[in-house]
C-alpha cells in the first residue's frame, strides 16, 4: 500500500519535472535540461509512457533527417549522432557498473 503510494507520487513529481523543465529550457534559465533529466530518473527507464514519447521523438527526428530543407536535416543528424553517442556511452557505464558490482560480490563471497 505504502509502496504504491510512493511509486505514484514519484511519477507525479516525475511529469512535474519533465513539464517544468521544458518549459525552463525554453527560457534563458540553463537549468531546464537538468530537471527533465530528474523528472526522467524519478519516473523510471521502464515507464511505459517515456517509452512512447521517445519512441515518437527518434521517428520524428529520423523524418526531420531526411528534410528536403539543408539547415533542418543537418540539424536532425546532429541530433542524431549526439544521441546515438550519449546511449553508448550509457551502455558502457551501466556495463562497467554491473561488471565492477559482480566482481566486488565474488571478492566478497571468497572472503
Amino acid at each position: 500500500m505504502i509502496g504504491q503510494a510512493v511509486r505514484l507520487l514519484r511519477v507525479i513529481i516525475g511529469w512535474i519535472c519533465i513539464i517544468g523543465g521544458l518549459i525552463l529550457s525554453i527560457s534563458p534559465i540553463p537549468f531546464g535540461f537538468i530537471i527533465v533529466i530528474a523528472g526522467i530518473i524519478l519516473i523510471g527507464p521502464r515507464d511505459r509512457s517515456l517509452r512512447t514519447i521517445r519512441a515518437l521523438w527518434n521517428r520524428a527526428i529520423r523524418g526531420l533527417a531526411s528534410s528536403s530543407v539543408p539547415f533542418v536535416s543537418a540539424l536532425a543528424r546532429r541530433i542524431i549522432i549526439f544521441q546515438s553517442s550519449v546511449e553508448q556511452r550509457m551502455h558502457q557505464w551501466m556495463a562497467t557498473r554491473s561488471t565492477s558490482r559482480v566482481a566486488s560480490r565474488r571478492v566478497a563471497a571468497e572472503e
